[in-house]
């Protein structure tokens, strides 16, 4: 990062040097878009490894099994990214305890908001029948997805607002524009739910950027938002998903 421009949060405090401001501005975007693209990347390469790699070797495994080892995949990929980000962070002289763990001003506001949009989109999600029908099961299967999915929830958080909004804040890009590109890059990461999929993730990535400005940017929303939602719905999404995949190649 370059040390010329620095802005509000954990990058530090600066004057801007308009003779740089225009490249710096450009910098800061084309790495945001660079650092979403290789982790959209990494996940999809993991997620969609373990089937093929399963299938290519002739191994059949039930549905169950098959999500079960699909989110292995997933918790890798997690496990990768977050070795890169505290790399990162530390080749930088950051911490990720200094990305905004502490509670909020409206700390009050900030839970209540992340609850409900939380509550909110889990309950949409009971539209999908091998969601709503195992909501309720408590097994080794659901703690094994919900753990993926709170890790994962965490990890998108620290590269989507963590990192991506606190960068383009650096260099004044407005908070519409960071909220917009950061929801656009969280919808294409679930590409495989379909449009209406892309579209809700749309709203929640929208609503998990307003979460971190209201939080003053503060990560303690979106992620409690996040890891809240994943907490219920996984590993049912994925399982249906799996599922639906399963079907259309049979056919």
């Amino acid at each position: 990062m370059s040390c010329a421009l620095r802005g509000r949060g954990v990058w530090g405090d600066g004057e801007v040097n308009p003779m740089r401001y225009p490249w710096a501005k450009f910098r800061a975007v084309l790495e945001s878009v660079l650092v979403l693209y290789l982790y959209g990347v990494l996940v999809m390469v993991f997620l969609i490894l373990p089937p093929v790699g399963l299938r290519a070797l002739g191994i059949r495994l039930e549905l169950r099994p098959g999500t079960a080892i699909t989110l292995g995949g997933v918790l890798i990929a997690e496990l990768l990214a977050l070795g890169a980000a505290i790399a990162y962070y530390r080749r930088k002289g950051i911490t990720l305890g200094q990305l905004g763990w502490s509670l909020p001003r409206h700390q009050a506001v900030v839970i209540v908001l992340s609850l409900g949009v939380a509550l909110l989109y889990s309950w949409y999600t009971l539209r999908i029948p091998a969601v709503k029908e195992n909501i309720a099961e408590i097994s080794f299967f659901k703690l094994w997805g919900a753990f993926v999915g709170v890790l994962a929830a965490l990890m998108e958080e620290i590269v989507f607002r963590g990192y991506v909004m606190a960068r383009l804040q650096q260099v004044k890009i407005s908070p519409l524009v960071q909220v917009l590109l950061t929801s656009v890059a969280f919808s294409l990461l679930h590409l495989g739910f379909g449009f209406i999929g892309i579209l809700c993730t749309l709203v929640v990535g929208i609503a998990l950027g307003g979460l971190y400005l209201i939080g003053q940017r503060n990560l303690l929303g979106p992620v409690l938002c996040h890891c809240t939602i994943n907490a219920i719905v996984e590993p049912w999404l994925l399982f249906w998903l799996l599922q639906f995949y399963s079907e259309k190649f049979r056919k």
